[in-house]
Order: C-alpha cells, then structure tokens, then sequence
C-alpha cells in the first residue's frame, strides 16, 4: 500500500464526512445562488416598478409646466420642461418594454440593468392594460418629444431646442390634448403600476421564504455532520498530538544547539513558529514566531540589496526556474550590516543568508534559510585584497613612470615639493579672521588644483585623483565661509599629510627609477632649437585623455621649444598655465562633434599652444581653441541662474566685465561638477600666476570661433 493509499485509508471517515458535508453544502449553495439571483432580478423590477409611479407623475408635471412656461412666454424654462419630459417618457417607455418583454434598461442609479419579463399572469395583465392607455399617451406625447440622447455624454444642441420650442408655439393644440389625456389617465396609470409593484414584492416574499428553508435545513445537516467529524477528529488528534510533542522536544534540541541563524520561510515571506536560538543574536534583532522576514531584512541590509533579495525570493518560491541555477545569482552573501555594540559604537558586520527550498509533494512550500556571520572571513579577504591592490598600483605606478621622461618625472616631483612647502609655510601663518582664512584657502586651492593638472598631464593618477578629492572637500568649506573656521583649516592640515605621504612615495619610486636608468639628480636636457620639448607630449595626452572622457575629439599642436631657452621657474609656470588652459578650452571651449558639425565645424577641435621671443627679452606664450568662444550673454545668464549676481547687477555689467568674472575664485560657467572642470580654480591660478611672472593677460574670443588666451611677458627685469 503506497503513502496515498495509507494516508486516504487512515482519514476515511473523516473524509467521507467531508465529502458528504461538501455535497449537501453545495446542493444548498445552489439553491441560494439561483434564489439570491432571482432575488436580485426582483429587487430591480419592485424598484423599477417604484420608479414607473414616480416617472407617470414627473410627465405630467412636464406637461404643466411646459403649458405654464408658453404661457407666460419663458422660452428657456419651456426647453427644460421639454428635455425632462422626453427623459420621463422615454424611461417610462422602455422600462414598460423591458417588463412586458425583458430587456436592459436604465437602473435606479443611472446605470444600465436587466430587467427581466414579468413571470405572474397577473402581472402580465397588468402590463397589458397599462399598455392600452400608453400607446395612445404614446402618440400624444409623441410630437412633443425630442430626440432620445445616445449616451450620457450627448446633449441637445440650441438649434434642436429652438426648433422644438417652435413646433410646440406653432401647435398648440397637440400640448393640449395631451396635456388632457395625461389628467384624466394619470390616476389609473399610477394604479397599475401600484397593483404591478404589490405583486412583484409578493413573488419576492415567497422566494425569500424558500431561501429561509433551504438555510434551516442546511444548517441543521452541517450542524450533524461536524459533530460527526468533531468526534472521529479529537480521537486521532489525541494520537497525533503525541507523536508531535515528541517531534517538537527532538527540533527544540536540535535549534538550542546550532551555531548558525535556522528558519523556515514560508511563501508569505513570514519566519516559522521555530528558530535557532542563535538566530536573534545574529541579526541583533528580536525575532517573534510568525513575524515577517522582510521589515528584519530591510532594515540591516542596505536598500540596492535589500531590493534585490525580494526578486530572489520570490524567484525560489517559484517553479520556473531550477535552484541550482539560481544558486549564483544569491544577493545575500557578505551582506555589509551596521550595528551598535553596548558601548554604543557602530561597527560594520558581515552577513550571509543561504536559502535551500522544501518541497512536499513536488511543490515548494518552505524555503530554508542560513544565516551566518561572515565577518571575520571577509575581513581578511578584504585585507588581502587590499595589499593586492595596493602592490597593483604601485607596480602600475612605476611602469607608468618608467614610460616616461625621467626628467620630467623629476622636474615634477620638484615641483610638487616646492608646492607642498608653501602650503605648510600658509597654512603656519595665524588666520584670526575668517577673511584671512579664507584667503589662505584659495591660495591652498591654486597650489592644489596646478599639483593635480601637472599629475594629469604626467598620467600619474594616484596623485591626481587625491588632489581632485581635495579640492572637492575644499571647495565645500569655501562655499560655506560664513562658518569657516579653525577647525576647516585643521582639516586642511590633514589633508596636506596625505599630499607629503605620497610625494614621498612617489619620490622614492622616481628615486629607484634615476638609480636603474642611470640618472642623476642634477641630469639636464641637452638644448637646441629644433629638438622637440616633452612637455608637448604631456599636454597633448591631458588633451586627448580629457576629449575622451567628454565624447570630444581634439587635435592638439604644441610649440614649445622657447621653453629651452626660459628660465627654469618660468617654464614652470608657463606649463602650468598651459595645464590650466586646457583643461579650460577642453571643459568649455571644444564642442561635442555634433555640436561642431551643426555649426558647419569640422567634428575634430582644433588647440594649438606655442611660445614665441619678440626680442629683447620679451615673450608672448598663446592657448587659442576654436570652440564655443566667450559670450557674455552666455556668461550673464548662468551667472543669475547660479545665483553668482542678480538680473540687476548683470544688465548694469558691460561685456569686459561679465567676461572678467571668470577669472575670479570659486567662479565656473560649468554645469557639472568633474576632475576637470566645475570648481572655479583654473583661470583664478592662471591669473595669479601671470601676476607673478610680472606678465599681463590678453583675452580674444568671437562667438562659436575661437577664444585665445596671450600672455606676455619678459624675462629682463
């Protein structure tokens, strides 16, 4: 005997008394369904009949009202009575159809309703009678009416109106004869449809009493049976419930003892009368039998996650898909989760939730679920992937500066140490008043934003990327100067030990770098006209590297052999000024290729940098693009859209001095904010810079051409 033959021989009389309570419940259940029916088809024909009463006295009310309004000449009252004398008839009209012949009607509430044919032979003489007296009310009305309306969105047209309204002036008479029939017939209309709807409610009132029966009789037969059921029942309970307390002792066991969080999740999300004792522990959350699984789940996992989990859930608790296909796909392991120790400090602890499903019978109805702290183990794997990291990027590093010129890397990591001395040598400076502070911090924000375009320019991304992360946070304290205080510049201070940390590192690689390519130090370039600086080389790749991340294309040409001719410190500063620049023109100035190609421009930018001598000591260094080009109606509105000035102030401006904005600190046309642009740091440094070379600053740009920027400057002082 197989389990279904067992289970059905061991439930026999249990089932036989439901089968037999299922038969008998759905023979009454029948009965009901068809005598509630009927019940509802009454309740429509006693309420329409009710209706008919009131519709035979609302026409003739029209009709009164209507021969009142001709008389006394109030043509838009004699509209309205008309419109409601044709709704009265024509709801009397179908309404009578529909009892005579069954059909669907407009119902009490405005809404269509079937109304079915009378079924009494007494109703269907009334019916007819009433007949006899409406079709020649019919044909009396007739002329009168206007047109039935399709739906409820339709209406009578003015012209309609009028033409009725003249119809009923031109004929008198037809108002009068049925203004006539309808005094001397209303009463025996209205005693029809009483008689109509006194034997529509007996037929009601029967049927109700056969539904009351039919209820008596099942109830009683039910009342049988469960007690039938009720005694075979408690005798098998009794047997069962031992087996299960033995059941339940033997789980209580096995939940008290495991390390792990175990439940049960059934297809409603909710956590099983049963749990591991650990369970709570482990999510740091009281756990109630029942509860539901997901306000646990939502409120330790982070949102991406926890959305994510609900799809896999409900993906295991269906049968589409196989489990060991889905098994990859499980959201919930190494989940991070923030919690707070006694001494309330939050710590962040690592969770994994494993789910198994349980089916009985071929169908699913449980998913088991694992919870374990995986803290410890993804904390080590962090760590060890940390050092892999940090020896990736440090091997990365040091090829990247093996490619390059040695003594540029050289130059550079002078540079950025003559850079980080003068920000230690202000930031030693008191700053007692917030003016002081704030200035000290955009001299800090210059010095950091030209160590960050000469990283860009080397491709030494380590430093580039923690320069773009401090200028962000600086940026943040500048725009709140009001609450500028020591506290900002002490972070400021932290900020300049993660510089020195990684020049130093940086140092140490170059240094390692000189000793194996045989370099010095003191090593120089050999100097001559012709020979190409590598400082193009630089800005070329910053140029090329910057199109790319903002879907530009660009073609960059660089003379810079004047440079080999400079001072030191002049080229220095003019390679930054050169950094700065194009960072500038790339962000503002080159135009997207489609952008380009709908001004009738070629879809590759064209940025050209040279350096020319004038003679007696005089030099001119030029940036030109051919871009969009400064437009200070371009430059006014985002001003006033930024809030940087009001409409007022920006109308007074002339074009020099909107145009002269930008050179001023925190000042950027630039909607986004990126590595590259959107600080308002670049042309503030660049302006600085040339004061400091003594130079002067030369601005030309035409709209949507080009924009050149010309410094001048002289090397005999």
């Amino acid at each position: 005997m197989d389990d279904k033959s067992s289970i059905f021989f061991k439930y026999r009389k249990i089932i036989f008394a439901v089968i037999l309570f299922m038969v008998a419940d759905s023979i009454v259940i029948g009965i009901n369904f068809y005598n509630t029916f009927k019940a509802d088809e009454s309740a429509v024909s006693i309420n329409l009949s009710g209706r008919q009463r009131m519709l035979s006295q609302r026409m003739t009310k029209a009709l009164l009202m209507t021969n009142r309004s001709l008389e006394g000449e109030r043509d838009a009252n004699t509209k309205t009575n008309l419109q409601e004398l044709t709704l009265a008839v024509g709801l009397f009209d179908t309404t009578l159809k529909g009892f005579r012949d069954g059909a669907t009607v407009t119902g009490g509430d405005g809404k269509p309703a079937f109304l079915t044919q009378v079924e009494t032979e007494e109703s269907r003489n009334l019916v007819g009678k009433t007949y006899k007296i409406w079709d020649i009310y019919m044909e009396l009305l007739r002329p009168l009416l206007l047109r039935p309306l399709l739906d409820k969105d339709d209406k009578y047209t003015e012209e309609e109106l009028e033409q009725k309204l003249a119809f009923v002036k031109n004929n008198p008479d037809t108002l009068t004869a049925a203004l006539a029939f309808a005094q001397m017939n209303n009463l025996q209309i209205l005693g029809l449809m009483n008689e109509l709807t006194t034997d529509l409610e007996r037929v009601a009132s029967s049927r109700a009493a056969t539904l009351r029966i039919v209820l008596i009789v099942g109830i009683l037969f039910a009342l049988v049976n469960f007690c039938y059921t009720v005694v075979i029942s408690i005798r098998d309970l009794i047997k069962g419930d031992r087996l299960l307390a033995q059941s339940r002792k033997e789980t209580a066991e096995i939940l008290s003892t495991v390390r792990e969080g175990l439940f049960l999740l059934d297809k409603d999300k909710r956590i099983g009368t049963q749990f591991s004792d650990s369970l709570p522990d482990i999510l740091r959350r009281d756990v109630e039998p029942g509860s539901d699984f997901l306000p646990h789940l939502e409120a330790i996992a982070p949102r991406n996650i926890y959305e994510a989990a609900m799809d896999y859930i409900e993906l295991l608790l269906g049968d589409r898909v196989k489990e060991s296909l889905v098994t990859s796909l499980n959201p919930l392991t190494n989940v991070p989760v923030l919690v707070t120790d006694l001494r309330g400090n939050t710590q962040t602890r690592y969770l994994s939730f494993f789910f198994n499903r349980v089916v009985a019978e071929e169908l699913i109805s449980h998913l088991l679920v694992t919870v374990q702290d995986v803290t410890d183990k993804v904390v080590l794997t962090q760590q060890v992937e940390q050092a892999k990291n940090q020896a990736k990027v440090e091997v990365e590093t040091l090829l990247r500066l093996a490619s390059s010129d040695f003594d540029s890397l050289q130059q550079f990591i002078d540079n950025v140490g003559e850079a980080l001395a003068q920000i230690n040598e202000k930031m030693s400076a008191p700053h007692d008043e917030a003016r002081e502070r704030l200035h000290t911090l955009n001299h800090v924000m210059r010095l950091v934003h030209s160590i960050k375009g000469e990283s860009a320019a080397l491709g030494i991304d380590v430093l580039e990327s923690y320069a773009h992360e401090c200028e962000k946070e600086m940026v943040t304290m500048r725009e709140n100067e009001e609450t500028l205080g020591g506290d900002q510049m002490l972070r400021v201070a932290v900020l300049l030990e993660g510089f020195f940390q990684r020049h130093s590192s940086l140092a140490q690689i170059v240094s390692r770098l000189g000793n194996a390519l045989g370099k010095t130090q003191g090593s120089a370039p050999e100097t001559g006209g012709a020979q190409k600086h590598p400082f193009a080389d630089h800005i070329t790749a910053l140029a090329q590297r910057i199109a790319a991340d903002h879907g530009k294309q660009i073609e960059v040409s660089c003379q810079f052999e004047k440079f080999f001719s400079l001072p030191k410190a002049t080229t220095k500063e003019l390679q930054d000024i050169s950094i700065q620049l194009v960072r500038n023109a790339m962000a503002h100035g080159i135009e997207t290729p489609d952008k380009r190609v709908a001004r009738n421009k070629p879809p590759t930018g064209a940025l050209s940098l040279w350096c020319e001598y004038l003679g007696h000591g005089q030099y001119t260094f030029t940036v030109r693009d051919d871009g969009r080009g400064i437009v200070p109606e371009r430059l006014r509105e985002h001003f006033v859209t930024k809030n940087l000035m009001s409409a007022e102030e920006a109308a007074v401006l002339s074009d020099v001095e909107v145009a002269n904005r930008i050179f001023q600190p925190g000042i950027s046309t630039s909607e986004t904010i990126d590595q590259d642009s959107g600080h308002g740091i670049g042309l503030d440094a660049v302006l600085e810079k040339v004061k400091g070379m003594g130079g002067y600053l030369l601005v030309k740009s035409r709209p949507d051409q080009f924009t050149e920027f010309n410094i001048q400057f002289s090397t005999v002082h």
